[in-house]
């Protein structure tokens, strides 16, 4: 983080700081950068991360630095200003995600003041949830938040759809079940719906079995999951779908602070959530799902929230 003499105070920058530390990142990498020059903020992508040729995790970091932004437009309404966004405003500076200008002083909403609080609270649930339906007024609100971002759209997952996603969920692991250093990456989807499923503990890991080397105590899925009871579990509880007109990193961005919004508005209902993106990103599933579903767009995030 870079802050300029006698722009913001330190206590300003602490809580500029912990809103965009706080914040979901892939791989918890927190893939950004924050710059605080003369009043205002902008956020740089951490270009250290990209992998040459294709890489397969730029999306997922982009979204991750849209749920920063997320963060950091908040906080900086929290401290009085009225603000405004503009993502990715310089053409000679690839890496400048956002920038956000401070436009004069205004009052914070008693809203925004619970949303940074739910900042603290966010965390991400990787169990199933308590069999209580969340009510549909509470769904509407978490909508509502994402909506508030311009070309994201946010969709509720209807009961009768979740056979589909079950159907995405097991293409894409009987896809990478196929490769042993994905396996870890495997059960951090199929474990949400099947929190006692098919899975071993394994104590080490080494460079065969992880790209990235040894990586200790993993959990890991032995078997594709059952698509019937995969669908009666994700049918009863509250599933959204973020998607947006194409998966450029404006949009990408654009997305990831919808998804921020609509986590923080179900922490701040008393809600748990979790995002899932990796099965969307094997081969074709995510287009799969769009097809499945009727959609435009190929949906880029999956978020559970529920009790």
């Amino acid at each position: 983080m870079t802050v300029d003499a006698g722009t913001w105070s330190m206590g300003d920058t602490e809580i500029i700081a912990r809103a965009v530390v706080e914040a979901p990142s892939v791989h918890d990498t927190q893939p950004w950068n924050l710059r605080l020059p003369d009043h205002s903020a902008e956020l740089e992508e951490r270009l250290e991360f990209a992998e040459p040729g294709p890489d397969p995790l730029r999306a997922d970091r982009l979204i991750s630095c849209g749920t920063a932004l997320a963060n950091l437009e908040l906080a900086i309404r929290v401290l009085g200003n009225r603000a405004r966004t503009t993502v990715l405003p310089d053409p000679h500076r690839p890496e400048l995600v956002a920038r956000i200008e401070t436009l004069g002083p205004s009052t914070p909403t008693s809203r925004d003041l619970r949303l940074y609080a739910a900042i603290s609270h966010r965390r991400s649930h990787r169990e199933s949830f308590a069999d209580i339906p969340v009510p549909a007024e509470t769904l509407a609100d978490i909508v509502a938040a994402a909506g508030e971002v311009p070309e994201v759209h946010v969709r509720l997952l209807a009961a009768d759809e979740a056979t589909a996603l079950a159907h995405v969920l097991a293409y894409a692991a009987e896809a990478r079940r196929r490769y042993p250093h994905y396996q870890r990456e495997m059960f951090s989807w199929t474990s949400h719906w099947q929190p006692r499923g098919n899975s071993e503990v394994v104590t080490t890991w080494n460079a065969t079995l992880d790209e990235a080397g040894a990586a200790g105590k993993a959990l890991v899925t032995t078997d594709v999951p059952d698509t019937d009871s995969l669908a009666a579990a994700i049918a009863r509880e509250s599933v959204l779908l973020f998607s947006a007109p194409s998966s450029s990193p404006a949009d990408l961005v654009r997305v990831g602070a919808a998804v921020e919004r609509a986590w923080l508005a179900a922490v701040d209902a008393r809600l748990s959530a979790s995002v899932l993106t990796h099965p969307l990103r094997v081969e074709d599933a995510g287009a799969r799902l769009a097809e499945m579903l009727d959609l435009p767009e190929p949906p880029l995030v999956v978020l559970r929230v529920g009790f």
